[in-house]
Parts: structure tokens; sequence; C-alpha cells
């Protein structure tokens, strides 16, 4: 393909000033300023709710972000073909990876608020340490599956306080302010890397269509896919497993990859149904992309309900008091176990028979409406993951879920409006890929 031509296919596929797209950056502006003045409501009248709200709207942006690096990294590492024309859609949400510290830095402040080991008196832990082997012991002779909920008299510790300080004692080399720091920064060193790289290589292609950015693309894959998975997997820990610092799991991580990879297939499927309606790609991408697109959203549903369930049953069975502790906070009120039963029954089994057949993943309406039913319930999934630390043991404080609402139209505005942005300055397919041909003759068998 000559340059002349590449020149013409780039500016085929880019969206007219005068489009709807065109001033979609502008509407999720709005949405961010909106949703930011809503939250700043409530980091005045609720701060303590605010905390957890907005950590709940900044990891539901960073699971998308992630799950679309993950993506575009497993096409370079395979070297995959039909996946070229809808790659652009995914690379675009990794592009957003410039926002990310800036909507973290309202955090920074509530650490105390979030996290209970942030503040913790080291001589009175050092104290249980002492007592909480034999307290350990006792806790799960007589309650096996009670997660600790023993009372204690007046001015005493419960023994499950005692294990939890004791807990909190061994993990004080990780659980650290200084090492938190470090290894923050360490993520978005990495984060940032990865995310412009991906998207700058892929981009300055589209110009030249040097076959020699595709080389660099795939030479970098495999390392930063490790650099993905670990960084991915501790900030998981860091940010998420230790508001409840005394829980452990060592797949809480693959659970966080599962959502992310799930969501991302569900955000490049409406994304590009949305250039399709508008008239900005044609046949480009075509029911054949879409069966794809779809066998890995069900293939990663299946994952996701696996790993999760897997969780559950091995915490269950094994009935370790500061294991089982996380799932008692989510079942021992009703209002949270409806919540989880949701879960269960309507991300994975409602989507699972709408998307298990070929018919379905073949059928844009279909496909459509099963990524947006996804999108839904992550959000629910997410607000599953952080708020019940904010009134321990209570049931859902409904009253004040206009915070949790503002919050996450802040942070998924502010991310859409540098992704829908960069729509408008690059060209909707990677034209320069040596491998579009591929993209453009596939067909399933």
């Amino acid at each position: 393909m000559s340059d002349a031509t590449k020149t013409h296919d780039s500016m085929k596929y880019r969206i007219p000033e005068a489009s709807a797209w065109g001033g979609a950056w502008k509407l999720a502006m709005m949405l961010g300023g909106f949703g930011g003045l809503v939250a700043l409501g409530g980091a005045v009248m609720q701060p303590e709710r605010f905390a957890f709200s907005y950590l709940y709207g900044f990891v539901t942006v960073m699971t998308i972000w992630l799950g679309s690096v993950f993506f575009v990294l497993v096409q370079h590492l395979t070297g995959s073909g039909w996946s070229v024309s809808v790659r652009r859609a995914s690379e675009f949400f990794v592009s957003g990876v410039v926002v990310l510290p800036f909507l973290f830095a309202p955090l920074i402040p509530n650490f105390k608020t979030l996290y209970p080991w942030w503040s913790a008196d080291k001589n009175g832990v050092a104290e249980a340490q002492e007592h909480a082997e034999p307290a350990a012991k006792a806790e799960a002779a007589a309650h096996p599956h009670a997660g600790g909920a023993v009372e204690a008299a007046e001015g005493e510790h419960s023994p499950h306080e005692l294990i939890e300080e004791a807990t909190l004692a061994k993990k004080g080399p990780f659980l650290n302010h200084s090492f938190f720091f470090i290894r923050m920064a360490l993520y978005f060193v990495i984060w940032l890397w990865l995310g412009l790289r991906l998207f700058r290589y892929s981009t300055s292609q589209d110009a030249t269509g040097d076959k020699q950015w595709t080389v660099k693309l795939q030479g970098m894959a495999p390392a930063a896919t490790i650099l993905f998975a670990l960084s991915l997997t501790f900030a998981g820990f860091d940010w998420i497993m230790s508001l409840e610092p005394g829980w452990y799991s060592t797949m809480f991580g693959v659970r966080i990859f599962a959502t992310s990879a799930v969501t991302s297939f569900a955000c490049i499927i409406l994304v590009t149904l949305g250039w399709k309606s508008a008239g900005l790609v044609k046949n480009e991408i075509n029911t054949e992309h879409y069966h794809d697109l779809g066998k890995l959203m069900f293939g990663f549903l299946v994952f996701w309900a696996y790993i999760s369930f897997s969780e559950f049953f091995l915490i269950w069975y094994a009935a370790i008091p500061e294991e089982t502790v996380y799932f008692h906070r989510r079942w021992d009120d009703s209002s949270w176990r409806n919540i989880s039963i949701a879960i269960v029954t309507l991300k994975f089994i409602v989507p699972f028979y709408v998307t298990m057949s070929r018919n379905a993943k073949r059928n844009n309406a279909a496909i459509g409406f099963a990524a947006c039913w996804l999108l839904v319930l992550h959000l629910v999934e997410i607000y599953y993951w952080i708020m019940p630390y904010y009134r321990p043991n209570q049931p859902v404080q409904w009253s004040g879920i206009w915070i949790e609402a503002g919050c996450v139209m802040a942070t998924v505005g502010v991310y859409m409006t540098w992704v829908l942005r960069n729509m408008r300055k690059h060209s909707l397919i990677a034209v320069g890929d040596p491998r579009l041909s591929r993209a453009l003759n596939f067909t399933n068998v």
C-alpha cells in the first residue's frame, strides 16, 4: 500500500467534526463536571462516605483500562490478524492512562479513612500478637464458620480483634506508609509506560505503514504482559484488598483480571457498534469480528465465574476466620446477600444464556444488549467490592447512593473525555498495520 493510499485511508476513518461522535467528548466533559460537583457535595456533607465512593469510581475506571491493555497485549503476543480492525477501539481506552494518576490523587488524603492499617497502633498490635495464637485456636474451634464475630467483655479485646491486630503485625513490612507510596508510584510508572507506548506505536504506524512498529510492539509484549500482571495484582492487593487488611486470598488478583477482561470486551463491542451505527466504519468491522469478540466475552465471563466460585468455595471449605470474614460481610445482612445473589444470577446466568449460541454472537442487537448488561453489572460488582467497608456489618446505605453516582460520573466522565478526544485525532482503524488485509477478509469457520 502506497503512502498516498495510507493517508487516504487514515482520513477515511476519521470522525467528522460535525458528527455526534465529534462532539461526544464535550458531553463526557459535562458529565464529569456535573459528577464532580455532586462528588464535592458528598465530600463536604459525608466525607467518610465520599472516600469509599470515590475509590469505587476510580476502581471502575481502572478496571476498564486494565482490561483494554490486556486485549491489546494479547493481540501483539499472538501476532493476531483478525483483530486489527477492532484493536484501535481498545487502544483508545488504553490512551486514557494519562488521567489515571490525576483521578487517583483525591484518594491520597483519604487513606486514613479507607485503610484500617494506615493508623494502626504498633504497640497495641505487638502486644496483641503475643496473645493471638491461643485466641485464634479457641475461636476457630468454637466458631469455625463465624468469621470471627465473637463478643468480648467491656474493655477487653475479642479473639477476632486480637487475630486482626496480630495479622496486621505480620503484614507490617508490606502495609506501611513508605512502601505503599513506593508501590503506588511504581504502578503508575509501569502503566504510563505501557499505555503511552502501546498507543503511540500503533498510531505512528498509520502515517508510514512501517512494519518496524509492529515488530517493536510484538517485541515488547512478553515483558509488558509480565509487568501488567504483577502491577494489576499488587494494585488490587493494595487499593482494594487492604480495605480488609486481615483478609487473605491468593485468587483476588485473578478475579480483578477476569472482571477487567469481560468489561473491556463489552466496551469494544459497544464502541464499535456505535461507530457502525453512525456510518464511521462499514464492513471493516463486521459480523465475523463480533462473533470473535462475543466468544472472548463469553469465555472470560465463564472464567470470571469459575474464579469467583473457586475462591468462595475454598474459603468456605477451609473455614479460616480471617478468610471467611470477607464473605460474612456480604452475606450476614439480607441487603448485601441480595446483591451477592444478584451478581451470581444477573452477571453470570443471564448473559451466559444470552451469548452462548453462535447466532447470538452474530446478531449485533443481541451481542450489544449483552455487552450493555455486563457493563451495568460491572458497576454493581465494583460496588460489592468497595462499599461494604463504609459501614461494616450494616445494611446497604441506599440513602447516600447519590455520592457514589457522582463519583462514578466524575471519574468516568474525565476518563472518557480524554478517550473521545483521541478518537477525533486519530484513525478509527489501524490502517498502517501490515495485517489489516487479514482482518478485512477474516471469516469464522
